[in-house]
């Protein structure tokens, strides 16, 4: 029983010492700052919910409260804020925790300048994370859905990487979210990291399997959707 405790014990540390490791090494960390890049602006943006380190994209921003759960909060802070008031707004990794996620795209266009834009990533193929407030995770097709009530000028929606990608990211976060066996996860860890890179062997992507030109899609198993929209 002493010797049972002890190797127990271990088998703990370890986990813990992997956890610590891994979550260092946030798989989808380069995806975000890819597209974090693309709204770095000198001008007035407003961040309502944000997932990396900005200062250096974004250095005349207003930023709300960071809300892990409950983000039904955001509503009143937005409604406070006037009509055309910001030429960047961005939300990434809040969508999905929202009971009624288009609601936050109406704010965005009310809120935003003329020819202003909005930049927003959500949960596609991904874990139900920050529970139990993890509502609607979206395709390339329902972000669509989610702004048709808004009069767009530009519309750019794409999935953040390929699906290979997807897999290791996914991979990772069993690792993040599951007590195993310690001795996998080291060869867990291994596939989470090796697997994205079979993404270059990739052709072309669709969303049947018709393998048609009209069924092309920039990433049929994307982790997040990201979309850039124009007022």
């Amino acid at each position: 029983m002493f010797i049972y405790r002890k190797i127990k014990t271990f088998s703990n540390r370890i986990i813990n010492l992997q956890k610590s490791y891994i979550s260092k090494q946030k798989l989808s960390y380069n995806d975000l700052r890819a597209f974090g890049e693309k709204f770095a602006t000198s001008e007035k943006a407003l961040i309502i919910y944000i997932e990396f380190p900005y200062e250096d994209l974004l250095p005349n921003v207003d930023v709300l409260p960071h809300y892990e759960n409950d983000c039904e909060r955001y509503y009143p802070l937005l409604a406070e804020i006037q009509d055309e008031n910001y030429s960047t707004v961005i939300a990434t990794g809040l969508l999905e925790h929202l009971k009624n996620p288009e609601r936050l795209l109406k704010e965005c266009y009310r809120i935003l300048q003329p020819r202003g834009k909005v930049y927003i990533s959500a949960s596609s193929t991904f874990s139900v994370h920050r529970g139990p407030d993890d509502y609607f995770h979206v395709t390339q097709f329902g972000m669509n859905e989610l702004i048709s009530s808004q009069n767009w000028s530009e519309v750019d929606i794409r999935g953040s990487c390929g699906p290979f990608k997807t897999i290791g990211i996914l991979l990772q976060r069993i690792l993040l979210q599951c007590e195993t066996r310690y001795f996998i996860r080291p060869f867990v860890e291994f596939l989470a990291y090796t697997i994205p890179l079979l993404d270059r062997f990739i052709i072309n992507q669709y969303y049947d399997r018709s393998f048609s030109e009209k069924s092309w899609i920039d990433s049929m198993m994307p982790s997040n959707i990201q979309l850039i929209a124009t007022k």
